[in-house]
């Protein structure tokens, strides 16, 4: 039964409603994100988040290393114009104030970036299917306000008291990627796909418990400190051997350090207007065996009496800083840290999206998406609503709004052209920090180049596309 035009406004409003309901659950960190693009449907690398989507092309490849070029950044804490200022002789100093105004309980700090070397997508029948290869880095930090303010003011405001580290994580990775993906054309109605990821990690920082306490006596103002800590790195300068470096093609194309990661997706379109996604990305981890050091202590607990300047008085600056090497070695020592060279394992970070659109006529739809994206177990959701046109056969164009961490000022844009089989595609969530990064939390940029052939007559519009 074909509904009416008040009955799909009105399901469009409540749908609205639930997407908001459910954006505004938690936003206690901030996410890298690229909404934009999931709606920009003539793209055919809108199945990097969701497997499902079916791009209506006999075939395609992408412009090496160039198909696909992604770097955001966000933080929860201060921008670039919080965190720096100029001297009156121009000089660039840290505003330790600016920043530590700008922090909440608890703290994130990301960015990411994401080069696709190869795309490639086909259609056959019901079935299509792509491969791609892609070099990624993600990095992802919580740290607390507290121990921020111990680190920034020292502990002359915390007498009597215990600063607790808080939540503090660092997840930094460096991984190549070879993705195997599918989607089948069920029915009239849905759509299922999958994409299976071998990954191969090139480095690595993790801090797999990261707990801690200092407090300061009111007496003599000596700090106790409690640790618990267990950090996992694989990096190149941990090879053993010293004397040699390690090369630019052994980085790159060693094939241990392997993982395996999983996408999946569904759509469902359930009248000429209406169409609801869903996908769930980055189920799966690394495994990490090459150039490897952990990092470990288990409950330690030792008194720190600081430093008598005294010691200080009468040497030379090469004797003041061969004292200030011990001192350093002596605070090393005091946190008893166990060296291994044992495998671990990382997970990866897994994102969650649920989407809904509707097509207003042959050329246009507006789209709302959530973005979800799973931190050392916090829930960290942004939300994305977007109108898309196509302004004729060789252009469209999409507009996006979106909302995250209590930022409402995201404007996004987008702009897709083809000139014959080239296609030229350029997106952003905030399109102000693109240009202005110093004055925003985060922003993004997506491009990329791709050479399409479509299937059936031609002249169709991108939606039709």
């Amino acid at each position: 039964m074909k509904m009416t035009k008040k009955q799909n406004q009105r399901k469009l409003s409540l749908i609205i409603v639930a997407i908001l309901f459910l954006s505004s659950i938690t936003f206690d960190a901030q996410a890298q994100y690229d909404n934009t693009l999931y709606n920009l449907s003539a793209v055919p690398q809108t199945t990097l988040y969701n497997p499902a989507f079916h791009p209506n092309y006999k075939y395609h490849f992408g412009a090496p290393f160039l198909s696909s070029d992604y770097a955001g950044f966000g933080s929860t804490g201060p921008k670039y114009e919080n965190a720096f200022y100029h001297r009156p002789d121009d000089s660039l100093s840290v505003d330790i104030d600016g920043i530590m105004k700008t922090l909440k309980d608890n703290n994130n700090i990301n960015s990411r970036s994401a080069v696709q070397i190869l795309n490639f997508g086909m259609v056959w029948e019901d079935w299509y299917f792509s491969a791609s290869i892609s070099d990624i880095a993600d990095i992802n930090m919580n740290y607390s306000k507290d121990f921020a303010n111990l680190l920034a003011y020292g502990n002359g405001a915390s007498v009597g008291e215990t600063v607790e580290m808080g939540r503090t994580s660092l997840k930094a990775l460096h991984y190549r990627e070879y993705a195997l993906g599918a989607s089948y054309d069920f029915d009239d109605n849905w759509n299922f796909g999958a994409r299976m990821k071998f990954l191969f990690g090139k480095s690595a920082v993790d801090t797999k418990v990261m707990e801690g306490a200092i407090t300061t006596t009111p007496d003599y103002y000596y700090l106790t400190t409690k640790t618990n800590m267990t950090i996992n790195t694989s990096l190149p300068q941990n090879k053993k051997d010293t004397n040699e470096r390690v090369t630019k093609s052994e980085y790159l194309f060693y094939g241990g350090n392997f993982g395996m990661g999983f996408d999946f997706g569904a759509t469902y379109k359930l009248d000429d207007q209406w169409s609801f996604s869903a996908s769930v990305l980055d189920i799966g981890w690394i495994q990490y065996d090459r150039y490897i050091k952990n990092y470990s202590n288990e409950n330690v607990e030792w008194t720190y009496k600081g430093v008598d300047a005294m010691q200080f008085e009468g040497l030379s600056t090469s004797e003041s800083e061969d004292r200030m090497n011990e001192i350093k070695d002596s605070l090393i020592d005091m946190f008893d840290l166990q060296e291994n060279a044992d495998r671990f394992k990382v997970q990866l970070t897994a994102k969650i999206y649920l989407a809904a659109n509707y097509q207003l006529d042959d050329v246009s739809n507006v789209g709302a998406v959530v973005r979800t994206e799973i931190f050392r177990n916090v829930w960290r959701p942004s939300l994305t609503l977007s109108y898309y046109r196509d302004l004729d056969e060789h252009f469209s164009v999409i507009g996006s709004y979106t909302m995250a961490d209590k930022s409402y000022a995201n404007i996004g844009l987008g702009v897709v052209a083809k000139l014959s089989m080239v296609q030229l595609y350029i997106t952003t969530d905030n399109f102000i920090g693109v240009f202005v990064p110093d004055i925003v939390k985060h922003t993004n940029f997506h491009f990329g180049v791709n050479f399409v052939f479509p299937q059936g007559k031609s002249g169709k519009t991108m939606t039709d596309l």
